[in-house]
């Protein structure tokens, strides 16, 4: 049996204790005074102090009070929200992350099958990601459920955080339907006629969706198919997406840039820039472990040197991939109660010869320099 995804009309409730993947101290209180800190939604703090407590940040500012007895770390850098991955495979168990038998399984959960103590993780968190999106593979028409999971432990931010649908010829096979991209959209078109489970949640409009797209002409599919059924959510798939950017734009669905690599077409990075101009909302994506998870910061480096405005591209690694992702009360930026989620760079970290210094997931330094 594949465990994750088989449940396919009950929803499946996340009962596993959190398993820390071994970071180096157990969270406790600690200020950091960094030389700037980025909060994430455009102001910048010189010499700004970070104080943590109970995994969550407790107080920011210029002139924080720190509580005697409290350990004081000084940070010759800066210090950044932790970078959040959208669109990936990170931690996923072998084997258990498909089912070629089911074109759709709209209830299944993929946070289910997220193992923190791969090594595919540490490599993700040694990097700064201290969130990931983990997506359904893009096969059939209505492959699962998407899932925030953190870099440090099996706890789960969120477990229903999309409905995967997919539009592109990737998710067809030869030996069952659908066959056609017609007969996919026909399926799809049939489970939201009478709509149960996540797909009921989907076109109620609480729950949003993944729209796997690869050429525009598949955007211009979902976004239909969104429009008929009253759907939000995020395109992913097409690297030329800024190609129909006025009609994303209208449809006011988000956008997933799929993961971007050393020698990427700058026709690819022009589309970005396109997103851009329309201030259509868009977050990075990575595909890991198929992917170099330093990608993901490369990626966003590749789009500034391209045109995109670098606090609009580093929005898309922290703040709004975590508004895409369902998680922007918990993650994404520097403030009161948020989650402590935090990296030490050495210097801009939109500079690609800036390097982590420390990463912390919940307040607890979790990966960094040794010495």
């Amino acid at each position: 049996m594949i465990t994750a995804l088989l449940a396919l009309t009950a929803p499946l409730v996340f009962a596993a204790p959190p398993t820390k993947s071994g970071p180096e101290s157990p969270a406790k209180s600690v200020a950091i005074r960094a030389d700037v800190v980025w909060l994430g939604d455009g102001r910048v703090l010189e010499k700004g102090v970070v104080l943590f407590s109970e995994g969550r940040i407790a107080e920011i500012g210029t002139n924080v009070s720190v509580p005697a007895g409290v350990e004081t770390i000084e940070h010759k850098g800066f210090l950044t929200a932790g970078l959040i991955a959208l669109h990936g495979y990170t931690g996923g168990q072998a084997g258990e992350m498909r089912d070629d038998a089911r074109p759709a399984m709209p209830n299944a959960k993929i946070g289910l099958v997220f193992d923190a103590s791969s090594p595919d993780v540490a490599d993700a968190r040694a990097v700064g990601i201290t969130s990931l999106l983990l997506t359904p593979n893009a096969e059939g028409v209505a492959p699962g459920l998407t899932a925030v999971v953190k870099t440090s432990s099996r706890r789960l931010l969120k477990d229903e955080a999309h409905l995967s649908l997919v539009f592109n010829a990737g998710g067809l096979v030869s030996n069952r339907e659908p066959t056609s991209l017609s007969g996919a959209v026909a399926m799809l078109d049939q489970l939201f006629a009478k709509p149960t489970g996540a797909v009921e949640r989907a076109h109620g409009g609480s729950l949003p969706c993944l729209f796997e797209v690869g050429e525009p002409a598949d955007v211009l599919r979902a976004i239909d198919f969104a429009k008929r059924h009253d759907l939000r959510g995020v395109i992913h798939g097409a690297v030329l997406a800024g190609e129909v950017a006025d009609q994303i734009k209208a449809s006011k669905l988000s956008v997933i840039v799929p993961a971007i690599g050393v020698g990427e077409r700058r026709r690819n990075l022009k589309s970005v820039v396109a997103l851009a101009k329309k201030e259509i909302p868009f977050g990075f994506g990575l595909d890991s472990p198929v992917n170099n998870p330093a990608d993901l910061r490369l990626g966003a480096v590749m789009c500034v040197r391209e045109g995109v405005d670098a606090k609009v591209a580093w929005n898309a690694l922290t703040s709004e991939a975590a508004r895409i992702a369902g998680v922007a009360d918990r993650v994404g930026t520097i403030d009161r109660g948020m989650d402590a989620d935090v990296v030490l760079w050495s210097g801009d970290p939109l500079d690609l010869g800036s390097r982590v210094i420390a990463v912390y997931v919940d307040g607890a330094r979790v990966d960094g320099d040794k010495r």
